[in-house]
């Protein structure tokens, strides 16, 4: 009778190891719920509202938006724009202006310059709103893709412009543009030679 009781034991444990190893089984491919597990998902990009919001900056400054925006059309042009600014080759500058009559709202977008494009007009790259307030005009700056090292620089412009003055902070952390060679060249050609001592014989 001992033995066959034994033989019993050792049975009862060897079916409990075995439906063990069922459930451990069953339970390493289903979730919680039951379901199979399924493989995990690729990456994606997040959604638009989970990126990092634009830099921002306002002040208000006297005058109208239609006159501010003279001053800023007139400074960006000849600092970031002119003839050697250091934003023409990159950018391009684009502005709608309400009539005077009807508000004056202005907004100035700045575009990155993309040479596949038939207007060349990209991706948004920094943006100047001008709206009207009772005290005077809001100038709103809006960074969207402008390398960080350059936006304090562009704000301190406009800010300069929209009160009515001048300078061009952005174009001093660009270096001069390198002289031409020839130009160069005909410089030292017309420096007058340096006479020698007339020889004794």
């Amino acid at each position: 009778m001992v033995g066959a009781g034994s033989e019993v034991r050792s049975g009862m444990r060897d079916l409990r190891s075995i439906f063990l190893g069922l459930a451990i089984s069953a339970l390493a491919g289903c979730t919680s719920s039951g379901l199979p597990l399924l493989p995990p998902s690729p990456q994606v990009a997040p959604e638009p509202s989970s990126l990092p919001a634009a830099e921002e900056k306002s002040l208000i400054v006297a005058g109208s938006p239609t006159e501010v925006y003279v001053q800023l059309a007139r400074g960006m042009k000849g600092c970031w724009f002119g003839a050697t600014g250091p934003l023409l080759q990159s950018h391009i500058f684009h502005a709608d202006a309400e009539p005077a009559a009807k508000g004056g709202e202005v907004e100035i977008v700045l575009q990155e310059r993309d040479v596949t494009l038939r207007d060349q007009r990209g991706v948004r790259a920094y943006r100047v709103r001008v709206t009207g307030e009772p005290s005077g005009a809001r100038v709103t700056m809006i960074a969207h893709k402008m390398p960080a090292q350059l936006v304090p620089a562009m704000g301190k412009d406009v800010e300069a412009w929209a009160k009515g003055g001048s300078g061009c902070q952005l174009a001093a952390l660009f270096p001069p543009p390198a002289q031409p060679k020839a130009e160069t060249a005909a410089k030292k050609k017309g420096k007058p030679k340096k006479k020698g001592k007339p020889n004794k014989s």
